[in-house]
């Protein structure tokens, strides 16, 4: 049963599906913590403990509570497709620092991809190259990392270069086409990635302390925790904006924050 808002809420609240009705409260207790006085969920005893190094925004309110529609808005801004996602606009006013990884890396949930899909990581209507590149989930995020067997490093330059001259040939022949300038440079990305990108995702060199920290050592904290690990070995050698999306499209009633029913259960 839901409970009247707050005497500071105005205006009124709006139910885009469904009729409009009263606000279900929390079944979960808060309490402030750190010297900010910032309340907590007991969900969350271990965060609670670091709110003072957090950064909150208060701020924040979306224009949509459909699924994929409050996806590109958190991404992008706007409910509509079309537009660069967070990680496309970082990208485009601070480069990369490294010329052997991409700049912007996706990262997504081993059950599946958020509800909007690679709109979720577009570049919008700015350049192809700004978007993000997608890492799988597992143990082979990179797919077609290493060259086929019995191909030399010689060999594969030298069919690089092939493919790069009908490229630009065809590039010519469409000026401003920016998803094939993109598939051209990936190419080429791709190659250089051979050589590094191995030991980016390569977290067995972690201690197993480290690995501890990340929560490797559990079963149901080890897909996430393996991201985050490597998100971090990423960024250290150059990668500008990684972006993780924790949550897949798997039964939403027992398997992800997005609980259509038995809340408490659930989210405990």
């Amino acid at each position: 049963a839901g409970e009247p808002l707050h005497d500071k809420v105005e205006g009124n609240i709006v139910a885009r599906q469904g009729f409009p009705g009263p606000l279900m409260p929390s079944p979960f207790t808060f309490q402030q913590y750190g010297q900010s006085g910032i309340e907590v969920s007991e969900l969350f005893p271990h965060l609670a403990r670091h709110v003072d190094e957090l950064a909150f925004l208060r701020s924040v309110y979306g224009q949509s509570n459909d699924h994929v529609q409050a996806t590109y808005e958190m991404q992008t801004g706007q409910i509509q497709v079309g537009f660069p996602s967070v990680g496309a606009w970082v990208t485009y006013g601070l480069g990369s620092e490294s010329a052997n990884l991409p700049a912007y890396v996706v990262m997504n949930d081993y059950r599946g991809g958020p509800l909007g899909g690679p709109n979720d990581w577009s570049a919008g209507f700015m350049p192809a190259s700004y978007q993000g590149t997608l890492f799988r989930a597992g143990s082979d995020p990179i797919v077609d990392l290493r060259p086929p067997t019995g191909m030399s490093s010689e060999q594969q330059r030298a069919r690089l270069n092939t493919l790069a001259k009908l490229n630009e040939v065809d590039l010519a022949k469409h000026p401003g086409n920016s998803e094939l300038a993109a598939r051209i440079s990936s190419y080429e990305l791709a190659y250089r990635m051979q050589g590094c990108a191995p030991d980016a995702i390569d977290i067995s060199s972690e201690s197993e302390a480290t690995q501890k920290l990340y929560g490797i050592d559990q079963e149901i904290t080890a897909p996430f925790g393996r991201q985050c690990l490597m998100a971090r070995r990423l960024v250290e050698r150059g990668v500008r904006f990684v972006q993780l999306f924790h949550g897949g499209m798997g039964n939403q009633n027992t398997d992800t924050w997005d609980a259509h029913s038995n809340l408490e259960e659930n989210h405990r």
